[in-house]
């Protein structure tokens, strides 16, 4: 199995708990799960409406503002249009933006179904805890950069992998069935970079902001 990021070759193992074919690919750090493994829309809107986070959640508007100072508000000036791609069943992350005085656009797969985006460009682009969800991640990325003003910023947050099998066989973040996908820093910049994104800044944990230049 060739890696969907830069073709390389991966690594193949079982993940007895998940029950799935796992690729790892050690060239560029993607990680992702067999096709098998990814569950139908009927269940996967199933986990999706267990989750409960709304604004009254103090800790997840502050995880949403954490986010937010560590990424695109050094570059508020510059941004006034937003789309916030897979925004949930409540989109918080859409709400605080508003409240802030961007100009919000929210899409999601299951609550927010409808391609608002399409003919739109924007100055920023949030996904936050989706790429994770995602098997055809160029195609994504590919969407992202479509939709981006020349300029504007694309501000992801998803958990890293540890990048070593044991570990990942320990880890918690697989367990979820919907999870599919999985990175790091330099998966992401390796993506990124195939579609005309150069990197901006992140952490090694979970957040990592690029921006979007001129194609050559």
């Amino acid at each position: 199995m060739h890696c969907k990021i830069c073709q390389g070759p991966t690594e193949a193992f079982f993940d007895t708990y998940m029950k799935c074919e796992t690729y790892h690919c050690h060239e560029c750090e993607f990680i992702f799960k067999e096709e098998a493994a990814i569950i139908s829309n009927e269940k996967e809107l199933k986990v999706y409406e267990q989750h409960n986070n709304t604004e009254e959640n103090l800790g997840y508007v502050a995880m949403f503002q954490d986010f937010m100072e560590k990424t695109f508000l050094p570059y508020k000036k510059e941004i006034h249009t937003v789309l916030d791609f897979g925004s949930g069943p409540n989109p918080v992350l859409a709400n605080i933006m508003t409240h802030q005085g961007f100009q919000v656009d929210h899409y999601d797969k299951f609550f927010a179904p409808e391609k608002v985006y399409v003919d739109k460009k924007y100055d920023l682009i949030t996904s936050t805890e989706v790429i994770e969800h995602i098997s055809e991640v160029q195609e994504t990325m590919a969407l992202f950069s479509e939709h981006l003003q020349e300029g504007g910023y694309l501000a992801l947050m998803t958990q890293f992998h540890p990048n070593e099998k044991e570990a990942y066989l320990k880890w918690w973040y697989r367990r979820d069935p919907t999870h599919i996908s999985f990175f790091r820093p330099h998966a992401l910049q390796t993506l990124a970079q195939q579609h005309h994104f150069q990197y901006i800044s992140g952490d090694e944990k979970k957040i990592i902001l690029f921006q979007k230049r001129a194609a050559l």
